[in-house]
C-alpha cells in the first residue's frame, strides 16, 4: 500500500512497524503505543496517523493490527471523588500480535485489563467517595421512575469508561464489552471490590447482571432505599387501587412478606419498579443473612471472652451473675456457654436459694485453692459441696490437689457427725471425720441437695409463670383500654338508636363504610371464624393468641381486639375458664355458625365430662373447670341463638 505510490497511504508501513516496536517490547514494559505515541515515533501527522490505525484495525480482513483499551489512574490531579472518570483516564492502544501469538492479542488484552483493574482499584481504595444514605434514595427514585434502574448499577459507571472513540458500530462496542470489561468486572468481584447477584426475572438483559460497589454499609443503604420506594411509592399505589390493606409501621421492620406479597400484583408494565421490588427481595436474603452470620459471629466473641473471664476467675462463678453487654444472659446464650466442653456446670441448692455455678476446667487447682480460703475464714462449705458435685477430681491429673479437696471435704463433714460423737471428738481434740464415715454422710447430703432441687426448681418455675402471665394480664388491660378507648371514639357518631336495644341481647356493631372496607371487613371475619372453627374441630380452645399465631402478623394484639369488639357482633363469643388463669390467661373463643351446628352435640359432651369428674374419685380440676366454664356459657348463649 505504501510502495504504490499512493499519496493516501503514504507512510502508513512506518506506522506499522511503530506499532510492531512497541508490541515487541510488551511484555518488559507492559505499554501499548496510542495514537500520540504512534504520531511523535512514525512522524507522521494526526489526522493520517488516525486514518492508518482505523484502516489497519477495520478496514483489513483479517485485521492487520488490533485496537485495544486500557485504564489509568491518576490520583494527583483534582477530581470530583463520586465521579470516576475524573480520576480515571481512558486510553486506546493498538498491537500487532506477533506470529508466536497466532493472530490473537489475547495476552495484550489480559496483561491491558489487569493494569485496568489495578487503576480502578486503586480508585476505589484512594479516592472513590460514597455519596451518602440520603443522596442514595434520591438517585435510586429518580433512576427507577426514568425506569433506568441500570445506570445506578457499579457495572454501569465502570463501563462508561471504556466508551472507546474509535467504537462506531454495535458490534464494536459489544467486542470492547466483552474484551475488556466483562473480564474486568469479574476480577473485581473475584477481588471482593464488586459485590455481584443475578435477577433472571428481570425484563431487560441490562438488569439482569447487577454488580454494585462492594461496601456493606452502601448495599444496606441501597436495600434501604429500595424499601423506602416501596414503601412510599408502589405501596400507596396499590393501597388506592384497593388491592392491599392497611400495614402497621412496625412491619416493615421485617418486610419479606410484605415485598412478596406487592410482587404478587405487579407485571411487566410496572417496569424498573418490578425490578426494584425483585432486587430488593435478593438483598433482603442477602443482607439477613449476613445480619445472622455478624450476629452468630457477634455471639461467638462475647462466649470467647466470657470463657476468658472464667478462666482468669480462679474459682467457682454463680451463672445469674454473667453479664453480656450488662445485659443477663439469654437462654439461647446460657445453653451455648454450658455447651463448651472447657466448662464444668452443676446446680445447688438448700432450703432457701436455688443456685447454677460454672467452673473453668483449667481453673480447678485454683477453685479448689478459693474453697480453701472460704471455709478457713468463713467456715462456709459451698464452694467445697459444689466442687465435689461437678466432680473435678475427674479433670486433674496432678495428685496434689486431688489430696487437698479431699482434706478440706473431710473437715467440712465434720459437723454432719452424730451430735454425741461430734462432741467427744471435740473434747479428745480429734476434730476429724474417719474414711468410712465420709460415704454415707455423702449420701445423705445428696439425698438432701436432690431434694432441695426438686423443691426450689418447682418454686423457680412457679414464680416465672407467676411473672410472665401478670406480665401479658398488664399488656392485655393496657391493650383493652385502649382498644376501649379508640371503640368510644369510633361510637361516638353512631345512631342513638343502636343504645335503645334489649339488655339481654348483643348490639351488633355499627359497620360503614366504602363498599371495598365492607368487604375487607367480611373476609377478615370469614378467617377468623375459619380458623375457630377448625380449632374446635381438632380439640383445641382458641383465644386471641391462638388466632394470632394463625393470622401471620396481619393483625397486632390491640388491632386484633378492637377488631373483634367493633366488627365480631353477634358471628364470635367468648368466655372465661374459670380457675384456670395460668394455663388460659385469654378468653375462648367460637362462633356463632359453630354454636348453631354443634351446640347441642357441645353442651351433652361438656354436661358428661363435668358429671364425670364430679363422681371421680380422683376427679382433675383442670377438666372439670373446662366443662363447668363451658356449661355456663352453652346455658347462657344457647337459647338465645336463632336455628
Amino acid at each position: 500500500m505504501d510502495s504504490r505510490g499512493d499519496f493516501s497511504y503514504k507512510g502508513i508501513y512506518k506506522v506499522l512497524l511503530v506499532i510492531f516496536e512497541w508490541t515487541d517490547k510488551f511484555l518488559q514494559n507492559k505499554v501499548l503505543p496510542n495514537v500520540e505515541q504512534i504520531e511523535r515515533d512514525s512522524s507522521i501527522d494526526r489526522d493520517r496517523t488516525e486514518n492508518y490505525v482505523i484502516d489497519l484495525s477495520y478496514k483489513q480482513n483479517p485485521a492487520i493490527i488490533k485496537k485495544l483499551n486500557v485504564l489509568e489512574f491518576h490520583p494527583n490531579e483534582a477530581g470530583d471523588p463520586e465521579n470516576p472518570k475524573t480520576y480515571i483516564k481512558h486510553n486506546t492502544v493498538f498491537a500487532r500480535p506477533t506470529t508466536s501469538d497466532g493472530g490473537t492479542a489475547f495476552r495484550y488484552a489480559l496483561g491491558l485489563n489487569e493494569l485496568s483493574t489495578s487503576a480502578i482499584k486503586g480508585w476505589f481504595n484512594e479516592k472513590r467517595k460514597y455519596v451518602g444514605k440520603e443522596k442514595m434514595r434520591k438517585v435510586i427514585k429518580a433512576a427507577v421512575d426514568a425506569n433506568r434502574l441500570f445506570d445506578t448499577y457499579a457495572s454501569t459507571e465502570l463501563g462508561n469508561l471504556f466508551q472507546c472513540p474509535y467504537d462506531k458500530t454495535k458490534v464494536q462496542k459489544d467486542a470492547t464489552i466483552v474484551i475488556h470489561l466483562k473480564p474486568i468486572l469479574k476480577q473485581l468481584v473475584d477481588d471482593k471490590i464488586l459485590f455481584f447477584f443475578r435477577n433472571d426475572s428481570a425484563s431487560r438483559p441490562a438488569n439482569k447482571s447487577v454488580f454494585l460497589y462492594n461496601r456493606p454499609s452502601e448495599i444496606s443503604d441501597r436495600y434501604d432505599a429500595y424499601v423506602d420506594y416501596a414503601k412510599n411509592t408502589i405501596y400507596p399505589a396499590l393501597k388506592n387501587l384497593g388491592v392491599m390493606g392497611e400495614i402497621t409501621e412496625d412491619s416493615w421492620n421485617s418486610p419479606k412478606n410484605i415485598l412478596t406479597e406487592i410482587k404478587g400484583y405487579m407485571n411487566e408494565s410496572y417496569g424498573d419498579q418490578k425490578t426494584l421490588m425483585e432486587e430488593c427481595l435478593v438483598l433482603n436474603e442477602i443482607i439477613e443473612k449476613d445480619r445472622e452470620k455478624e450476629e452468630k459471629q457477634k455471639r461467638k466473641q462475647q462466649i470467647e471472652d466470657l470463657m476468658a473471664f472464667l478462666a482468669e476467675a480462679g474459682r467457682i462463678v454463680e451463672v445469674n451473675l454473667l453479664r453480656v453487654s450488662g445485659e443477663p444472659l439469654t437462654d439461647e446464650f446460657r445453653a451455648m456457654l454450658l455447651s463448651q466442653p472447657e466448662v464444668l456446670y452443676t446446680e445447688y441448692a438448700d432450703k432457701r436459694v436455688f443456685n447454677e455455678f460454672i467452673l473453668h476446667k483449667s481453673c480447678i487447682p485454683q477453685a479448689i485453692e478459693s474453697a480453701k480460703r472460704t471455709f478457713q475464714i468463713k467456715h462456709s462449705d459451698l464452694e467445697i459441696r459444689v466442687l465435689n458435685q461437678m466432680n473435678v477430681t475427674l479433670h486433674l491429673n496432678d495428685e496434689s490437689p486431688k489430696r487437698l479437696l479431699e482434706e478440706i471435704e473431710a473437715q467440712s463433714l465434720f459437723q454432719f457427725l452424730p451430735f454425741l460423737t461430734r462432741l467427744w471428738r471435740m473434747i479428745m481434740g480429734n476434730m476429724t471425720v474417719h474414711k468410712f464415715e465420709i460415704p454415707p454422710i455423702k449420701a445423705r447430703l445428696q439425698q438432701q441437695l436432690t431434694k432441695d432441687l426438686a423443691s426450689q426448681k418447682v418454686k423457680k418455675i412457679s414464680q416465672e409463670k407467676e411473672k410472665l402471665v401478670k406480665a401479658r394480664l398488664k399488656e392485655r388491660e393496657e391493650a383493652e383500654k385502649d382498644a376501649e378507648r379508640k371503640s368510644k371514639q369510633s361510637h361516638s357518631q353512631t345512631n342513638s338508636s343502636n343504645n335503645a336495644q334489649d339488655d339481654d341481647e348483643d348490639i351488633e356493631p355499627v359497620k360503614q363504610g366504602s363498599p371495598e372496607e365492607e368487604k375487607k371487613w367480611k373476609e377478615s371475619i370469614e378467617s377468623i371464624v375459619r380458623i375457630l372453627d377448625e380449632a374446635w374441630e381438632f380439640g383445641v380452645y382458641p383465644d386471641r393468641e391462638y388466632v394470632l399465631s394463625k393470622l401471620n402478623g396481619k393483625f397486632t394484639e390491640e388491632n386484633l381486639i378492637f377488631f373483634l369488639k367493633k366488627f365480631g357482633g353477634k358471628e364470635i363469643y367468648s368466655f372465661p375458664i374459670r380457675n384456670q388463669r395460668e394455663k388460659f390467661p385469654w378468653p375462648i373463643l367460637i362462633s356463632t355458625g359453630y354454636l348453631k351446628r354443634h351446640g347441642k352435640k357441645l353442651f351433652d359432651k361438656v354436661s358428661a365430662e363435668s358429671e364425670r369428674q364430679r363422681n371421680d374419685k380422683f376427679p382433675n380440676q383442670e377438666k372439670f373447670d373446662l366443662a363447668e366454664s363451658q356449661l355456663d356459657f352453652l346455658n347462657r348463649i344457647l337459647p338465645k341463638l336463632k336455628p
